[in-house]
């Protein structure tokens, strides 16, 4: 039976391998020669990289000793620091460490740990299987499995038609056969193995390799609405999830108190969860993932937009000019504090932003406009926004549907870019009040959407929208407003506005600065 199955395998191997014969120049299905040496580069690359690990670990080994060393000085003045300091000596000890000996740990710090490993790694990584090489051996498993009638579990487990093999498909493993089967109906049960031994056994690593339960998770909520299966398997699904992490559309739909306690439209089902490759050309190279929560109005939140070293100097370069958010009135052009934004505020670049900082904004502007593919051009400020205890905005559209004289040059608001600078502990969600859409704060992530329609350019009601309270912790936001007019020769207008009503003056009223 067992030499049957070995035939039969020889035949799948063979036939896949004759289809590709004629661009493939190394095998690794068909040739065991060159598994044997993809084996031992895989032990070279495991000896090199226990190597650097050893090295850094001689690294921290000699920082813990001086920090020790350094340690057992200082706790002799503690308690008793007046005592310390007079004593000559402890005061030349002091002076003398303070000056000479700060400078080479600072120095020692710096040196680079394991460049001959990295150099010889790089070398070995050259000629390692493909991404095709990938998707052939996933082909295999798929005509296997297939063609036996194979449970994924009972492979994963070493279980192949009867015959027990030693080792088994890790958690990893499954996860990329729950990938490559994404296309067909046996993707879940990969990635539900793949979340069973997660939860059996969850080694620190693969969290470097890109393997969470959150990335399962997600994975296996795209399966499942493919399939039909939201309503069965929600529970699930909001099980597996963590709170902010996951950016499942299960997680973003989470309700809210006023303006977060949500009626209205169901949501449509042809959603997707994808990675944004198509709207500038740069996106080829560097694509950022994407989930899609509604389609009518267009509203999309995209994931790791921003970085940690970004954040943290639109933060730097905000706090000294924050100021708590005013309204403007139309009548006597004074301002006041908002009322309906309990936030502080700046708009940047300020006038006193540095160059440094302003090239940091540029580039971000750049990144709204190879993520979106709209022009940004008239009236390029971004707003930050930090919301403490309480904080809120209530429902409002990011249009303003008057005639006003700083939006001569611009038109109106067409799309709104929503960057989310931190997560939230607990409250502070955005919310579609028209959409039963609620969206938690994720750090990196932004949050895109049109507030027109795209063929008319008439105003689209559903996109009122409101900032829950924050009910713990702060929460920061970045947005930049995309207008009409810039937009003229890339998007335009199909059909004439049938609802707007361009000679409306604002009277009396106030508007959001």
């Amino acid at each position: 039976m067992i030499s049957a199955f070995y035939l039969k395998l020889y035949v799948v191997f063979i036939s896949f391998s004759m289809i590709t014969a004629t661009t493939r120049h190394i095998n690794y299905i068909t040739s065991k020669e060159k598994r044997m040496h993809l084996l031992e580069k895989d032990r070279q690359l495991i000896i090199l990289l226990n190597s650097y690990a050893i090295e850094l670990q001689g690294k921290i080994d000699t920082l813990r000793g001086v920090a020790t060393a350094f340690k057992e000085r200082m706790n002799e003045a503690n308690g008793r620091e007046v005592e310390y300091l007079s004593n000559p000596l402890k005061n030349f000890f002091l002076v003398r460490q303070m000056h000479e000996d700060w400078d080479p740990v600072k120095k020692f710090m710096q040196q680079p740990v394991g460049q001959e490993q990295m150099k010889s790694i790089e070398k070995l990584h050259q000629d390692l299987p493909s991404q095709d090489d990938l998707k052939e051996a996933s082909q295999a498993i798929f005509l296997i499995t297939d063609a036996y009638d194979l449970e994924p579990k009972d492979v994963a487990s070493g279980l192949v038609h009867g015959v027990q093999y030693s080792g088994n498909l890790s958690a990893k493993d499954c996860f990329a056969l729950g990938k490559f089967f994404f296309q067909s109906g046996v993707a879940s049960e990969w990635l539900i193995t793949a979340r069973d031994l997660l939860m059996k056994h969850t080694p620190k690593y693969l969290k470097v390799m890109g393997v969470t339960s959150q990335h399962i998770t997600l994975l296996l909520a795209r399966s499942l609405i493919a399939r039909g299966n939201v309503s069965s398997d929600r529970e699930m699904l909001e099980k597996d999830s963590k709170p902010g992490e996951t950016g499942t559309d299960f997680e973003s739909l989470e309700l809210e108190e006023h303006p977060c306690l949500l009626s209205g439209r169901s949501k449509p089902t042809r959603l997707h969860c994808r990675y944004n490759t198509t709207s500038s050309p740069f996106l080829k190279l560097a694509p950022f993932r994407m989930e899609e929560l509604s389609l009518s109005p267009y509203i999309v939140l995209y994931h790791n937009v921003l970085s940690d070293g970004e954040i943290e100097k639109l933060q730097r370069m905000s706090e000294p000019f924050l100021e708590r958010s005013k309204i403007f009135t139309h009548d006597g052009g004074s301002t006041q504090v908002s009322p309906t934004r309990t936030a502080d505020g700046v708009w940047l670049p300020h006038m006193n932003t540095e160059l440094e900082d302003r090239l940091i904004l540029s580039r971000i502007a750049l990144r709204i406009r190879d993520i979106t593919g709209l022009k940004l051009g008239r009236g390029g400020l971004m707003q930050f926004v930090k919301y403490g205890f309480g904080g809120h905005i209530k429902p409002h559209h990011d249009y303003f549907d008057f005639k006003l004289p700083n939006l001569e040059p611009t038109g109106d608001r067409i799309a709104t870019f929503l960057f989310y600078l931190n997560n939230v502990l607990h409250g502070g969600a955005t919310a579609f009040t028209e959409l039963n859409i609620a969206v938690q704060p994720q750090k990196g992530s932004a949050l895109f959407w049109y507030n027109m329609d795209g063929q008319s350019f008439d105003f689209d009601d559903l996109t009122f929208h409101g900032a829950c309270p924050l009910i713990s912790g702060t929460k920061m936001v970045l947005t930049r407003w995309i207008y009409e007019l810039d937009q003229m020769f890339l998007l335009p207008a199909v059909i004439p506005p049938r609802n707007r009503d361009y000679s409306k003056i604002l009277p009396n009223s106030m508007w959001e600065t």
